[in-house]
């Protein structure tokens, strides 16, 4: 098994994309032939197709009588690593050598191709193990301790998604998302337990210096007891203070309904910045503080996305819940026992692939997700140019489409894109 994984972290490469199908189905089972006894050695770990960088120097030697250094040239010059090198010059040196050995040329010129699939990026197989370590301890992780993992994820700030869908991931695993939090909260996002904690990190525009300030009063002094106790303490900006109001920081000390007043004590607070002052404004009683209704529903959720970039305290399909609740969906869950059929499923989108076909088309493997699960879709050329400019990351979306499958792996294929409005 670590081998095959081995195997996988090196042939998934952009330039690779046509062998990698290929290796695939021999990897499961599929009968394969080498393309010469001389590659016997060379290639059989890999099922006959060339995966590791090394192989290249190997193959060149063996087939084409490339020395060592020659072989080794070679593979720095199509993996880019050498410049000023012609590689028309190699590919004839390549199939000249080979014909000089017996070996035609449609086999010499197949091999070729293999060496062209390295072009790009590509490893060798040290380098591949030690990704493939990596991938085997990071599942290891996520699978027994999926909150501190997926939050270590997003505050690496390095991962292929975004927040918000390992967010999404981490709910599907049973792990709860708690919002940022003046007294819990640190800069980085935390997780522990069943639970991660929203980091200041992810508060748009807020500070570094000002989260880092807060944390040390907080560690040194202890916690906040009320926003009031926060401005008495902290010379925070007001620009700083608000952001941390509207992203929900003193909900857990105040309620959600005191938000306008805060934010009207944020104001007033910064209009007389001495300490006295502050402690008289807001200790004197409570007739010196508005009466303010509470933000309704929909403004609390809209300072949630401002503040954060995104919905956490919810799945965003939640919202569309009535509208949804009346069109025949297929969950992406149960995508896979609808195989052959045409079904419209309900999405987010998460991340895009544009490519082009061979003849230069422009395409797009799409990942939705939905609350069960994620899903990959192909919108190809015909339906890419009709829908291409609906999909972004602000609004759900319906997908009709069928449902295909490929080494057990269900993609749509998507004829029709909708936009789903709210009720």
């Amino acid at each position: 098994l670590f081998e095959h994984l081995v195997m996988a972290s090196s042939i998934i490469r952009p330039a690779a994309n046509s062998w990698i199908q290929e290796f695939t189905a021999r990897m499961r089972g599929k009968p394969w032939k080498s393309l010469h006894p001389l590659l016997d050695d060379i290639l059989g770990e890999t099922y006959g197709i060339a995966v590791y960088q090394e192989q290249i120097t190997r193959m060149a030697m063996a087939l084409a009588g490339f020395s060592a250094s020659e072989g080794d040239l070679l593979r720095k010059i199509v993996t880019k690593k050498s410049r000023g090198q012609k590689l028309e010059n190699y590919m004839t040196r390549f199939i000249e050598g080979a014909a000089r050995r017996g070996i035609s040329k449609e086999t010499s010129s197949l091999c070729w191709e293999q060496i062209l699939s390295f072009s790009g990026y590509s490893f060798c197989k040290p380098h591949s193990a030690s990704y493939a370590l990596v991938s085997c301890k990071a599942a290891w992780l996520k699978a027994n301790y999926p909150a501190p993992f997926l939050a270590a994820v997003i505050s690496n700030q390095g991962g292929f998604y975004s927040p918000f869908a390992y967010l999404s991931e981490a709910r599907r695993a049973g792990v709860g998302i708690l919002p940022p939090d003046i007294n819990a909260s640190r800069w980085e996002y935390t997780g522990k337990g069943k639970s991660i904690r929203i980091g200041f990190m992810q508060i748009q525009g807020l500070s570094r210096d000002t989260a880092k300030a807060l944390i040390r009063e907080r560690e040194g002094k202890g916690p906040f007891h009320s926003f009031a106790d926060f401005l008495r303490r902290m010379r925070t900006g007001l620009s700083d203070a608000t952001l941390l109001i509207r992203a929900g920081c003193f909900d857990a000390l105040e309620g959600i309904s005191k938000r306008p007043v805060l934010q009207w004590m944020n104001l007033a607070g910064h209009r007389e910045r001495s300490q006295a002052a502050t402690r008289d404004l807001f200790h004197d009683g409570p007739g010196n503080i508005p009466e303010a209704p509470p933000y309704d529903e929909k403004t609390v959720l809209n300072q949630e996305i401002d503040t954060l970039g995104m919905l956490a305290s919810r799945h965003p399909l939640t919202l569309y819940s009535e509208t949804l609740g009346r069109i025949r969906l297929v969950p992406a869950s149960e995508m896979g026992r609808h195989v052959g059929k045409t079904i419209t499923m309900a999405g987010w989108w998460i991340a895009g692939k544009p490519v082009r076909t061979k003849h230069g088309e422009p395409m797009e493997f799409v990942t939705f997700e939905d609350t069960t699960a994620t899903f990959e879709a192909t919108l190809f050329p015909g339906a890419y140019a009709r829908f291409c400019q609906k999909l972004n990351r602000e609004r759900p979306f319906l997908l009709r489409g069928v449902v295909e499958e490929q080494m057990g792996t269900p993609t749509l294929n998507v004829a029709w894109v909708g936009v789903i409005g709210k009720t």
